[in-house]
This record gives structure tokens, C-alpha cells and sequence, in this order.
């Protein structure tokens, strides 16, 4: 099966390109509706082709077990025809296959082709063999070329799926999180607004530095007490360190209200920065039986396209509502001697008279 294995790598690298060329960056199929079906069908050849990646260059199948070289092909042939006939319909808002696309297609059909000559041509005849699976004489090197193959079709297929998942769900829900605080609201507002102490309780900058201080020098005014400069329109400049990496953005008060709320924009033009821009709003709120409620909810747009979306789906959101919440809580402990703050978030506890929408650009 070394030839068969030679040709399946051939397919491998042909297909990553018509993946990564063809179907993601110029069609992206994916974030398209009228392309939803061609998407699933990707994902199921993937699936398919991640299977032929482990099972070719590694199995040989004897007597009865024989039968699943054909359905392993069978359902590749069968995905590949129901692709075809989907794609007119699919791609028709597009004008159709691009001329190198349908180049592409071609190529990886005669290919596919010499495969199947290959697996039956060396394989034919073992289904009068005993049952069994045989180890393949395929070189070790190439098996570990179609293992590599094999994980990236799955990895692939994966974030496909869940990009699909991801656009059927809507838009994602901003973040809300809310701690009740033994302080008075000028206490918390004093505190929470300065911007030099602001980093050593939320997790989610490293440093932050209003603009106005890199011409005039920074205010003077004791720690605990906010730059009374600030005020609507105000605009700030922060960064977060990670893995090594700094990555800088800035955020302009759209409302500065003190003693009650803050409402602000922030934005990042850096690629590493997932996030692209977002709204976001802190509010203040004296409660009838004493103390406080110090409350904040945003939401944000993300850069990176559909795999963008998916990591901030179901990685980077979850991970932002999680240290906003540990955030929270750390300003509790370290500053209100609170030992076992309770913090409210996630879903179902949002606060009900604020929900943050972004605007168009």
C-alpha cells in the first residue's frame, strides 16, 4: 500500500489547499447561508478523509473485514457526489465555481481515481483470505506523514463544525457580573476609578495610562483617588501581557457620570488582538440596607473571521466572563476585607435596566 499511501499524502496536500484557498478564504463557506449544506458536507469528508489517513498506510484487511475498504470509499465517493450536486445551488450568489477552483476539483477527481486503482489493485483478492487485520509494510515515515494528515482533517473539520454551530446560535450574549460590597458608593467609585490601581485587581490588564498624562505628567493625587481630570471623552491606553506577548488597545469614556456610572468604548487595531472593538458600561448603585452594588457589563466584536468567532464563542468569552468575576471578587478580598465575596454573573443575572449593544461602524 506504499504507492496507495504516496497518492492519498498527494490528495492530502492538494485538498489543504483547496480548503484553505478555495472553500475558507475566498468563498468562506462557513459565514454563508446559502452555503450551509456544502459546509456540512465538508465536514463529513473530512471525517472520511482523516479515516483513510489512519487506515491506508497502517491496516490490511483480509475476508470479511475486507467490506470496509468499500464502505470507507463507498462513503467518500457518495459525500463527493452529493457535493457536486450541491454546489451549483450553493455557490450560484457567487457566480459559480471560480475557474481554478473547478481546476482544483478536476485534479483532486483524477487523483482520486489513482487512489482507488491503487488500494483495490494491491488489495484485491484478501477478501478470500481469513478474517483478520494485517499489519502494512508501509514505511514508518509515512505513516507518520498520513497520522500528521489525519489529525489536521479532524482539527479542520472541528472548527468547521463549530463555526457552523457558532452561526446558528446568533449573536453571543454580552458579559454581566455584580458584587454587593460593604462600602459606600464614593468609597468603591474612588477606588474602581483609578486607573493606577485599576491592573492590580482586574485579571484582564497589565498596565493602563490615560493619554493626557504622556504630556502633562501623571496626576499627583493620592493613591485611591481618581484623576479628576477625567471626564467624558476621556481616552486611556492599556495593555495586556500575554504568554510574553503585549497587546495594546484604547478605550474613550462615551459617559462619565461620577458616583454613578461610566460608560466607555475601547478598541484594538493590533492582529493579535482578538478583540476589535466593544462597549462596555460600570455602574454604581447605594443599596437600601446598607452598603453597595458595583456592576459592569460590555460586550465586544472579534477580528479573525469565523475562527475568530469560534474561539470567543466557546473559548475566549467564557474565559473573559470568568476573570471578570475572579476580578470582582479580588477587589472584594483585597480591598473590603470581604473573605467569601459573592459574585453574580453569567446568565440570568444580568442587570436589568443595561444591556450594551455595539453600534455600527
Amino acid at each position: 500500500m506504499t504507492t496507495a499511501t504516496l497518492f492519498l499524502l498527494a490528495l492530502g496536500v492538494l485538498g489543504a489547499f483547496d480548503i484553505a484557498w478555495f472553500h475558507s478564504y475566498k468563498g468562506r463557506l462557513v459565514t454563508r447561508p446559502e452555503c450551509r449544506r456544502e459546509a456540512i458536507l465538508h465536514v463529513v469528508r473530512g471525517a472520511v478523509y482523516a479515516a483513510q489517513f489512519l487506515c491506508v498506510p497502517n491496516l490490511r484487511l483480509t475476508g470479511t473485514w475486507y467490506l470496509g475498504w468499500l464502505v470507507l470509499f463507498g462513503a467518500d465517493v457518495t459525500v463527493a457526489f452529493l457535493d457536486v450536486r450541491e454546489e451549483p445551488r450553493s455557490r450560484a450568489s457567487q457566480g459559480g465555481l471560480s475557474g481554478g477552483e473547478y481546476l482544483m476539483h478536476l485534479v483532486l477527481s483524477v487523483g482520486v481515481g489513482a487512489l482507488l486503482h491503487s488500494v483495490f489493485s494491491a488489495t484485491w483478492g484478501d477478501w478470500r483470505l481469513p478474517t483478520q487485520v494485517i499489519d502494512s509494510d508501509v514505511p514508518w515515515g509515512l505513516r507518520m506523514l498520513a497520522g500528521c494528515m489525519a489529525v489536521g482533517c479532524l482539527a479542520v473539520s472541528a472548527l468547521e463544525a463549530l463555526a457552523l454551530l457558532e452561526g446558528s446560535m446568533g449573536p453571543p450574549a454580552p458579559l454581566h457580573v455584580r458584587v454587593r460590597l460593604p462600602a459606600t458608593v464614593e468609597q468603591v467609585w474612588n477606588l474602581t476609578q483609578d486607573h493606577r490601581i485599576h491592573p492590580d485587581w482586574d485579571h484582564r490588564f497589565s498596565s493602563i495610562v490615560m493619554l493626557h498624562e504622556d504630556a502633562h505628567g501623571a496626576h499627583q493625587a493620592p493613591m485611591g483617588t481618581p484623576d479628576p481630570r477625567i471626564q467624558t471623552g476621556t481616552v486611556m491606553r492599556y495593555e495586556k501581557t500575554v504568554l510574553g506577548a503585549s497587546i495594546r488597545g484604547f478605550g474613550r469614556y462615551k459617559l462619565h457620570r461620577p458616583m454613578r456610572q461610566s460608560t466607555f468604548e475601547f478598541w484594538s487595531d493590533e492582529p493579535l488582538s482578538l478583540i476589535a472593538r466593544g462597549v462596555g458600561l460600570w455602574r454604581y448603585t447605594a443599596l437600601p440596607e446598607g452598603g453597595m452594588e458595583f456592576a459592569t457589563s460590555y460586550t465586544y466584536a472579534v477580528r479573525w473571521g469565523a475562527f475568530g468567532r469560534v474561539v470567543d464563542r466557546f473559548l475566549f468569552r467564557p474565559l473573559f466572563q470568568l476573570y471578570t468575576e475572579r476580578s470582582f471578587a479580588r477587589l472584594a478580598r483585597r480591598y473590603f476585607g470581604v473573605r467569601r465575596p459573592r459574585v453574580l454573573g453569567r446568565e440570568g443575572r444580568k442587570p436589568r435596566t443595561f444591556t450594551p449593544r455595539l453600534e455600527a461602524a
